[in-house]
């Protein structure tokens, strides 16, 4: 835990600390060594919440991202007395769990019911090297997105056909250097992509899912065409999904 209570205030980490938790009101101690980010630890060695993962600098440098009293915040349920520490919830009621390593089905569910109103942040570093982007394609909502049809290539190009243009005779095959300027004028960011061994999971999350490959952008993994389950990444400046999420917009 990055905070702890202190005499009641909301404190981070210092030498010979000494604390309690915000959610369980157990005892806590602060753990301040050389080689790992100073943080705050149940006296008990048990943390109260099941959902919590050990913190690292990655969750440390999201949260610092927005206000102190917006970070950590305990989520209770009034009807079911269930309650977790929510990484970021903003003063509108926005939850952003902060997800580092791999999480089941049942859990990613668990969560979603639980927030409700949630987006994930997921660090993506950890399978960069199995996801590639391909070349952009029109927004989702563009004419020309309802027009366009993919045909996936063996190499990082995807050849393009026009739905309009389909007759008796055949179809004619565009490369993406014939239309890229029809593409580039109904572009807000998407691509498709390539995800070997891919974190499936993630393609099942009913709320948004925003990754995080260390870049100064985020990539939203979005359903491109329901139909054909076709999937795609959108790219969105970090400082802008950052100002979107602190006033709560649903329209990252």
């Amino acid at each position: 835990m990055k905070y702890s209570l202190v005499n009641g205030i909301k404190s981070e980490a210092f030498i010979q600390g000494r604390g309690f938790c915000p959610s369980c009101e157990k005892e806590t101690e602060a753990k301040c060594g050389a080689k790992k980010i100073h943080h705050w630890a149940h006296k008990s060695l048990n943390h109260c919440d099941n959902w919590w993962e050990n913190e690292t600098e990655w969750h440390r440098n999201w949260k610092s991202l927005f206000p102190k009293e917006w970070q950590e915040v305990v989520h209770f349920d009034e009807i079911t007395g269930e309650k977790h520490i929510a990484d970021v919830k903003t003063d509108a009621g926005l939850v952003i769990e902060l997800q580092n390593s791999p999480i089941s089905s049942a859990e990613l569910k668990s969560r979603e019911s639980f927030y409700k109103n949630l987006i994930w942040v997921v660090n993506g570093k950890n399978f960069l090297k199995n996801l590639s982007l391909r070349n952009k394609v029109p927004s989702p909502a563009s004419s020309l997105a309802n027009d366009i049809g993919f045909i996936k290539g063996k190499n990082p190009h995807t050849a393009y056909f026009f739905r309009s243009e389909v007759s008796s005779v055949g179809v004619e095959i565009h490369d993406i250097s014939e239309i890229e300027d029809k593409i580039e004028l109904n572009y807000e960011g998407h691509h498709l992509f390539d995800w070997k061994r891919p974190r499936t999971g993630w393609f099942e999350a009913t709320c948004r899912v925003f990754l995080d490959f260390g870049f100064q952008e985020v990539y939203e993994l979005v359903t491109y065409d329901p139909k054909l389950n076709l999937r795609a990444l959108r790219k969105i400046s970090l400082d802008f999904f950052v100002k979107q999420a602190q006033e709560s917009v649903v329209g990252l």
